[in-house]
C-alpha cells in the first residue's frame, strides 16, 4: 500500500482523458494503458480539482469535499486518501 504525504500536491497526468457525463459521474481513459475508469460524482468533483495546473494536496481536497458534499472531516479525509491512493496506483496522477 502506498503511503501518502497529506501535503504533497498531485496533478492529473497529461495522458489521461477526462469525460464528464450528464449524470454527474465521469470516465477517465488512460491513453498509455488504454484502460477506462469510472468516477462517481464525488470522484468527478475531486478529479476536477486535480486537473488544475497547480494540482491539489489531500489537505486542500478534504475541506473542499466537506463543503461540497456536507460530509464529516474524518470521512472526507479517508475518502480522499483512498481516492488518491487508487489514482496513484493506476498511474492516473503524478
Amino acid at each position: 500500500m502506498i503511503k501518502l504525504n497529506p501535503n504533497k500536491k498531485f496533478t492529473a497526468r497529461d495522458d489521461v482523458v477526462f469525460t464528464d457525463l450528464d449524470d454527474g459521474s465521469a470516465v477517465l481513459l488512460h491513453l498509455q494503458t488504454k484502460y477506462y475508469y469510472s468516477l462517481n460524482e464525488t470522484g468527478c468533483f475531486l478529479w476536477k480539482l486535480l486537473e488544475g495546473e497547480a494540482g491539489a494536496s489531500e489537505e486542500e481536497l478534504v475541506p473542499q469535499l466537506c463543503m461540497a458534499f456536507d460530509v464529516e472531516e474524518d470521512r472526507a479525509r479517508n475518502d480522499v486518501r483512498e481516492f488518491l491512493r487508487d489514482l496513484q496506483e493506476q498511474g492516473l496522477i503524478k
